[in-house]
């Protein structure tokens, strides 16, 4: 099982990196460098250091391969090793994605499971230890495309001016909840992005470290900025050498208790369902595109790297349209009024 720490480690190469360590907890192999455990281990390495995968992404690759050793264990009666993955056929692997579906896993578990299995077997064959037939003929599942569900502008509006979220919070939790929310909303940001701002760097033009490492500057507005320095003005720990938000001990906050307060201030606040820290980004890329941002700004101002990333939410503004049409065209009005009169 592998687990992490925030510490230095050593690469394969012998150099130290401040990262996200992984530790093994079974003894590693140092008879041969070919040990399977020790190639999961430089695989998981390079994922970390060089292709700069999150945290969140390393731990369900992690899962997801020990799901396959695990079923290979049971389907072939032998540990995981190099030779049995030689030998894998095509069955072999369907027979895994049907053990997959029966014990219950979504679509877009399997999808991402396979990738990271692929994502093994590439870096073994990149080092000529096998060869990649079998599994490059394995169909990705086919995914049913998810529109991004945005919060309706007023509803947003609504929520963050409002005088207190809970209503036994100190005034200093209240302001930082406003200022963070603002913030999402107001720059589109992922809520990790977010919460790993520090104090120092505090601007109206502020650099976000986001997915892959790679920098964006996003521009605060002139009302964000000025919630966040009302928190800042009533916190009462010292937020100068450290991280911007943080919880009622003075510690870093965190997203899943983020996520937590919002779950609870949805009935307080006629909050939609699906009202979370990502659907404040959801909510400022639909906003603008129905305002009349162009494609390219959007996807500069999210981070993204491929603009069909951002293309999706075009599709939401479509159908949001649709709907909006089928509401009011007067074909459908009369239609509507002509169903009415059937059923009574």
């Amino acid at each position: 099982m592998l687990f992490f720490g925030q510490k230095d480690f050593r690469l394969s190469s012998g150099a130290y990196v401040k990262e996200y360590m992984i530790n093994v907890d079974i003894e590693l192999e140092i008879d041969t460098e070919l040990s399977i455990k020790n190639l999961i281990k430089a695989w998981m390495d390079e994922l970390i250091v060089q292709r700069h995968y999150s945290p969140h992404t390393i731990n369900s690759y992690k899962r997801d391969l020990m799901n396959f050793q695990n079923f290979l264990l049971e389907h072939t009666g032998e540990g995981f090793s190099i030779e049995i993955i030689k030998n894998l056929k095509i069955a072999d692997f369907r027979s895994w994605f049907s053990r997959r579906i029966m014990n219950g896993f979504a679509a877009r578990s399997n999808v991402r499971a396979l990738s990271a299995v692929k994502s093994f077997f590439n870096y073994l064959a990149q080092r000529d230890l096998i060869e990649l037939k079998a599994i490059n003929a394995v169909k990705r599942p086919k995914l049913s495309v998810l529109l991004p569900k945005p919060i309706q502008e007023k509803t947003i509006l609504d929520f963050l001016n409002s005088d207190a979220f809970f209503d036994r919070d100190p005034s200093w939790i209240t302001c930082r909840d406003r200022a963070l929310f603002s913030l999402l909303y107001c720059c589109g940001l992922r809520i990790n992005e977010a919460l790993n701002i520090k104090t120092k760097d505090l601007a109206y033009e502020i650099k976000i470290l986001g997915k892959g490492k790679k920098d964006r500057v996003v521009v605060l507005l002139p009302l964000v900025f000025e919630r966040i320095q009302t928190y800042i003005a009533n916190c009462p720990h010292d937020l100068s050498n450290g991280y911007l938000f943080i919880g009622l001990r003075g510690k870093k906050l965190h997203a899943s208790l983020v996520d937590n307060r919002l779950q609870k201030l949805r009935a307080i606040h006629h909050l939609p369902d699906h009202a979370s820290a990502h659907a404040f980004r959801h909510s400022f890329a639909t906003h603008l595109i129905q305002r009349g941002a162009d494609l390219r700004s959007v996807q500069e101002l999210l981070g993204h790297e491929s603009l069909s990333s951002t293309q999706i939410y075009t599709d939401v503004d479509d159908y949001n349209l649709l709907k909006v049409y089928e509401k009011t065209h007067p074909l459908e009005i009369s239609n509507c009024k002509l169903r009415r009169l059937s059923r009574g």
